[in-house]
Order: C-alpha cells, then sequence, then structure tokens
C-alpha cells in the first residue's frame, strides 16, 4: 500500500506494508514542486521511485489544506435528504468562496443527528489527475480523502472527551476548528507562521483545551497539547513527523 500526502509544495509518499493487524512503514520519500504546474512531473518521478508493482496495489491520498475548501453547514432536519444537502452545500460554496461550485465534487462528514455537517470540496480536475496518475502507474487508487477529515477520524475518541481549539497546521496555513467533545462547532481557514507565532495560541479558552497536529516540529506545542501518531515499525513520530499527514490513521 502507498499512502500519499499532497501537500502545498511536495508529494509526501509512504510505501507501507500490512498484515494481519500490523503495520510496517517500508519506505518514504519526498517529491518536491514549486508551482501547481509542476505536479504532474512530481507525480511522474513518484511512480519511478514506486516502480513495477505486484497486482492489486492500492494508493491512498490524502489531500492537503491548499486543495481542499471546507464548509460546516448549520444542521437542519430537511438536510438529512441527500439531494437537499448537496444543493445548500454548492449554493452556501458559491456564497462563501465566490467560485463555481460545479467545478467541485462535494464529500460529507457522517451526519450527527443535531449536530453542524462538514462538507469537504475537492476540485473535479484533481481528482482526475489522480485518477489518471494511478492507471499510468497500475496501482488501484482507493481512497482520495480531505487532511481535515484523516485527522478527525484518527483522535476523534481523544477529542470526544475534551472541548476546545484543534489547530491542523500544513506549511503558512492552518485550519482552526473550535469543537465541543469532538463536534465541530466552527471551521477557519488561518495563515501560520512558525517563526512569528505567539505562546498565546496555545493557550487554553475558557473552559477547553488547545490540540495541534502538524507535519512539522512547532516550538510553543508541548506533549500535552500535540495529537502525536504512535510509533510503529519503521516509524517514530519524532523523527517521521514531515510524513504525519500521509501515515495518520496508520499508526
Amino acid at each position: 500500500m502507498y499512502r500519499v500526502h499532497l501537500a502545498a509544495d511536495a508529494l509526501m509518499a509512504c510505501e507501507v506494508h500490512a498484515q494481519r493487524n500490523s503495520r510496517r512503514l517500508v519506505r518514504k520519500a519526498r517529491f518536491p514542486f514549486s508551482a501547481p504546474g509542476e505536479r504532474l512531473a512530481a507525480m511522474r518521478s513518484m511512480s519511478e521511485w514506486v516502480g513495477d508493482t505486484p497486482r492489486g496495489t492500492v494508493q491512498e491520498w490524502v489531500l492537503g489544506i491548499t486543495d481542499v475548501r471546507y464548509l460546516l453547514l448549520p444542521w437542519a432536519p430537511d438536510l438529512a435528504d441527500g439531494a437537499l444537502r448537496s444543493a445548500f452545500a454548492m449554493a452556501s460554496f458559491e456564497q462563501q468562496f465566490k467560485q463555481d461550485p460545479r467545478l467541485y465534487a462535494v464529500r460529507f462528514a457522517k451526519p450527527v443527528y443535531g449536530r453542524a455537517h462538514l462538507a469537504a470540496f475537492v476540485p473535479h480536475s484533481l481528482l482526475a489527475q489522480l485518477d489518471a496518475h494511478a492507471d499510468a502507474s497500475k496501482v488501484r487508487l482507493r481512497s482520495v480523502a480531505p487532511g481535515l477529515v484523516v485527522v478527525w477520524d484518527r483522535f476523534h475518541t481523544m477529542l470526544q472527551k475534551e472541548r476546545g481549539v484543534v489547530h491542523v497546521v500544513e506549511g503558512d496555513r492552518q485550519i482552526v476548528v473550535r469543537h465541543a467533545k469532538g463536534q465541530m462547532i466552527d471551521v477557519l481557514l488561518r495563515p501560520f507562521d512558525t517563526e512569528r507565532q505567539e505562546v498565546a495560541l496555545w493557550r487554553s479558552e475558557p473552559g477547553g483545551g488547545v490540540r495541534v497536529f502538524s507535519a512539522s516540529s512547532l516550538p510553543y506545542a508541548s506533549a500535552d497539547t500535540e495529537l502525536p501518531l504512535a510509533d510503529g515499525a519503521g516509524f517514530l513520530w519524532k523523527q517521521d513527523a514531515a510524513y504525519a499527514f500521509a501515515l495518520c490513521g496508520v499508526f
């Protein structure tokens, strides 16, 4: 299995071998690109790195902050209907982002009665690019998942016992999620500057705490605030943090 994190400036690729209940990171590599137009060249380099694969080899993608738009839809009984929910999400997207929603595929988190509903918007052009890459590489594209959803699913059991703010940090951007016992209340996209970040960012809100998930070392994040992956075969969280998004849910 190959897990790939599509970051803003690189493909973070990991080869993972799974057997029964165990998983092992076999190798990893970074394939940089400086502009979206260079992404295809990075994909070709990654295909060469992957090489010939056994029949049935799968690839899973985790999409970074740059390539996904998120909206938190308010709960309403009528939105239990899938068609109405999609129409409302598309209209909300156009109003919020001033872009044509028909250019995006919308993916919804699992609904919870009485709770706001997360919608993630992924460009159709990107999905087509990933499909074409899988065909050319002769692998099966098993999943394309928004990064926030992957992180939330991985740590949901922990977050259900807490309330406060989660910062999902990637490069110079972050998604800030305010939640109550794992249920999202606000989802905001914010800039992030590691060098100028103030300690105040990590201070708890009244009655709540702060959690951070990042693919880089943050000087203001303590062990009490980090959302760490578990060390595993071939993977050490502190040493391999650059591949945190790619391996989130594996370890």
